[in-house]
């Protein structure tokens, strides 16, 4: 065989193994559309149908912010193509700590998704197994459930890449089926009354409107693994909105439907929303049927975010801004110790909420979180025009990036004036250990 054969086929090789390590179109929308719909939407309505049907305004300017956001990030990652996101587009505008500081909190975030995701499979795990309303088994079946996604992790990025496409689909389905059942045997009265609460309008809608943008979380998840994904310049931008139009449409119709199915103070009640309102029309083994979709949307989405869980890490690491653990990879190329080192603080935060019930332990993880993520969404909204700024550019082409930035930062401060004192607190505090490490990563590392 000759020389120039031989260097053929090591190149083919190589060309190939670089390609199975990274995401096609199809993977990179469902990481988006599977983190997020994960199980914010199966448990959300619970938290949410306290306040009456007027939630639903909540998931329209959720949805509409979500596109603004999703089209601000459609356009950085086609002019910034193959970057880390988020940490590149706000160190560009903003300088390296601010973008350091703002990746720390959106990894903070994911954290806390995790442990809220994990959380809430084992709450509709509860519709198979009476034992899990024990506090101590639901805590212990909750690390597990942990665990077992950080394995399907630890195997490489196409093997978390297929379960995230097989799950995404899988996920869509109770969705479906309560939308068509919903619009089915709609109930009209269960629309009133519109607030339920003691809040006045203003107020609830600004609470609602807070906690369904939690289930938006993960816009730019195809930004994330910039580097992991096939020809990124085209398959990022495609991805997020893609991704987020679809979302959109499957919360609206899916919230609305359920509502139509049964009351709200009902909802408010269940561990399982989706599960019970299907089970009173067609009954308890269709509910256990959907339970198991919500449960199998729920794994699906903590395998997405486990990805990026580690993802991060590693491309700060990269940077000299974290540890080297974070960079210490397995044979098949995943940064293995970074990925334990995260799953055990997860773990933690698990078990240091688990006085509460499962409903009061989702909500307040899923504020904290919110609040840490929207650091990014804050700085993110105003990066673009920054950037153009720096470059010199003229007021046309400013114009795009002031009509969706603007009202996007606008809606992200009102979002934080909703999530209430604790969650704040609790963010700002987990937010302020960036500090410490990246004067430790710059002066003595």
């Amino acid at each position: 065989m000759t020389n120039y054969k031989i260097k053929n086929i090591i190149l083919g090789i190589s060309m190939s193994t670089s390609k199975n390590l990274k995401l096609n179109l199809r993977q990179s929308i469902s990481l988006v559309l599977g983190n997020m719909i994960g199980v914010g939407i199966f448990m959300l309505p619970a938290s949410l149908s306290q306040y009456g049907s007027i939630s639903i305004l909540g998931w329209i300017i959720s949805g509409f912010m979500a596109l603004f956001i999703a089209s601000i990030f459609r356009r950085l990652s086609t002019n910034f193509p193959g970057e880390n996101g988020p940490f590149h587009y706000t160190e560009k505008s903003f300088g390296e700590f601010i973008g350091f500081f703002v990746i720390w909190g959106y990894w903070v975030s994911i954290l806390l998704v995790n442990a809220s995701i994990a959380i809430a499979v084992t709450s509709y795990s509860t519709v198979f197994f009476d034992f899990l309303n024990i506090s101590s088994f639901a805590m212990i079946f909750t690390i597990l459930i942990l665990f077992s996604i950080a394995i399907i992790n630890y195997y490489g990025i196409k093997s978390a890449g297929n379960f995230q496409l097989i799950t995404s689909l899988i996920k869509i389905i109770p969705l479906l089926v309560t939308i068509v059942i919903g619009f089915y045997v709609f109930e009209i009265n269960n629309f009133f009354p519109i607030n339920s609460s003691n809040e006045s309008n203003f107020n609830v809608i600004n609470i609602t409107t807070t906690l369904t943008f939690f289930a938006f979380l993960g816009i730019e998840s195809a930004t994330i693994p910039g580097d992991r994904i096939e020809n990124p310049k085209k398959n990022i931008p495609r991805a997020t909105i893609i991704g987020t139009i679809i979302t959109i449409f499957i919360y609206l119709l899916s919230m609305i439907a359920l509502i139509g199915i049964i009351p709200t103070d009902e909802i408010a009640n269940s561990n399982a929303p989706f599960a019970d309102a299907i089970g009173t029309v067609l009954g308890d083994n269709i509910k256990k049927a959907i339970a198991i979709f919500a449960i199998i949307s729920g794994l699906g989405s903590l395998n997405g975010w486990t990805l990026l869980q580690i993802e991060i890490p590693k491309s700060l690491a990269k940077r000299k801004l974290m540890g080297k653990i974070f960079l210490k990879k397995n044979k098949n190329d995943v940064p293995y110790l970074g990925l334990i080192l995260s799953t055990c603080l997860v773990t933690c935060l698990i078990i240091m909420n688990f006085s509460k019930n499962l409903t009061e332990i989702f909500t307040y993880l899923i504020l904290t979180s919110t609040f840490c993520s929207l650091m990014l969404y804050l700085f993110i909204s105003i990066s673009e025009f920054m950037i153009l700024i720096k470059e010199k550019k003229t007021l046309s082409d400013l114009k795009t990036s002031l009509l969706t930035g603007i009202p996007t930062f606008l809606f992200i401060v009102w979002i934080i004036y909703g999530i209430g004192y604790e969650s704040i607190i609790s963010g700002l505090i987990l937010l302020s250990f960036s500090i410490p490490i990246y004067i430790y990563q710059k002066k003595y590392a």
